[in-house]
């Protein structure tokens, strides 16, 4: 009796910590939406794209005004006096467009550096549900565990009874113990293994890596609402690093739009205002009248040879994205192809072990009938106990496998 108190202790404690006491299980989604508002690397991602806004207001003024001023050392001799002193104010302006077109320019990477955000949202939602699936398959272990242990604890309390009664063997007793010691240890590695998910979790969501996450008793095998083909499409028009190396080669193309327009001539306007000192030696009309003159300039780009570089630069940029794209979408295709395989091993195993767990449990009855009537099939019984419990365990693998092949799949798509 004080071997059954520690057992029955151990899974009352162990059933506790599995549904967190009395706490709602939390869903992956809700997690993922703490990530968002709490991760680090996703804020600071959300920070590189407002300064990248920030580019467009920088190159969409215009050059600054420049402002002289000169002194005559050697005052210039002129009809109407010395000239002392010269101000002058000069403002360029660039070829029609060239502001709108660096504007655009630089808009169109920002719009790149924002569904870097959009993307990792993805992998954080991939992360979340693996390291969730996996921390549910080590409680739901868990409990199979303890249902096994009740189980041989009620072969114990049988076999005890015909020991008592000389219709058995005390090694009968001793191996239904020894089993019993294991599943005990096994269950509490199992304890000390939810650690590691947990910690990842909590590594997402920004907060302390001891609190607890509480999972579900119970999750069915996963189910698909999108075949192969629909999939691809959804990803092709949709997934966020498609979309970025889109939106680079859009900013690649404006760039050369805005190195076309810089290759062109700018333009000045000025004013200059001379000082002028009265004539003492003699005293012509408007003697001492200050100067004032208006000008225009124009900068002609010469030497071509960085815009054209600039253009090849950016012609290059353009076929290295489309390469990267096709890339991408062949990995991702490729990727899909091996969880929907891995999907499709999953359902029909589950098929199996259903009709497999069933079959066991007949002739489990069967036996305990015959064993409590006679001495016989302890052997058997306990060879099928260690089978139930190995389908048991596989056939939870085979439901969190379906959701960890749904979850690989399903990361292609915004949610």
């Amino acid at each position: 009796m004080k071997q059954l108190g520690k057992y029955i202790l151990l899974i009352i404690s162990l059933v506790g910590i599995s549904t967190g006491e009395g706490v709602w299980a939390q869903t992956a989604d809700s997690l993922l939406q703490i990530a968002v508002a709490n991760n680090q690397e996703l804020q600071a991602l959300r920070l590189s794209y407002q300064a990248a806004l920030e580019k467009a207001p920088q190159v969409s003024q215009l050059p600054n005004p420049e402002v002289g001023f000169g002194a005559f050392i050697l005052p210039v001799e002129t009809r109407l006096g010395p000239q002392r002193a010269r101000l002058s104010l000069t403002q360029m302006f660039p070829w029609f467009g060239t502001l709108q077109a660096q504007e655009d320019w630089a808009i169109a990477e920002a719009r790149a550096t924002f569904e870097r955000i959009a993307a990792y949202e993805l992998e954080l939602k991939y992360r979340i549900d693996n390291a969730y699936l996996v921390l549910y398959e080590l409680s739901a272990s868990q409990r199979i565990l303890q249902e096994n242990v009740i189980l041989l604890q009620t072969l114990k309390d049988l076999a005890e009874t015909k020991v008592a009664s000389g219709r058995a063997t005390l090694a009968d007793v001793l191996r239904l113990d020894l089993r019993l010691d294991e599943l005990s240890q096994r269950i509490q590695l199992l304890e000390n293994n939810k650690r590691k998910p947990q910690a990842e979790i909590n590594q997402i969501l920004f907060r302390d890596l001891a609190t607890t996450v509480v999972v579900p008793d119970t999750i069915t095998q996963a189910l698909l609402v999108l075949d192969r083909d629909s999939l691809m499409a959804e990803v092709r028009s949709t997934h966020p690093m498609l979309r970025m190396y889109e939106l680079q080669q859009q900013a690649a193309e404006a760039a050369i739009q805005a190195n076309t327009l810089q290759g062109r001539p700018t333009f000045g306007i000025g004013a200059d205002y001379l000082n002028t000192g009265q004539r003492t030696d003699a005293f012509p009309e408007q003697n001492g009248r200050d100067a004032f003159q208006i000008r225009a300039t124009i900068s002609i780009p010469l030497y071509r040879g960085k815009y054209e570089a600039r253009e090849r630069e950016e012609s290059l940029r353009i076929e290295a994205l489309e390469a990267r794209k096709l890339e991408t979408l062949s990995r991702f295709g490729a990727m899909i192809e091996m969880a929907f395989t891995d999907y499709e091993e999953a359902r029909l195993d589950l098929a199996l072990y259903g009709q497999q767990i069933q079959t066991i449990r007949s002739a489990i009855e069967i036996l305990e009938a015959g064993y409590a009537s006679q001495a016989k099939s302890f052997d058997e019984l306990l060879q099928l106990e260690v089978a139930l419990l190995d389908y048991q365990l596989k056939q939870l693998q085979a439901i969190v496998k379906s959701h960890t092949a749904k979850a690989a799949i399903t990361r292609y798509l915004p949610y």
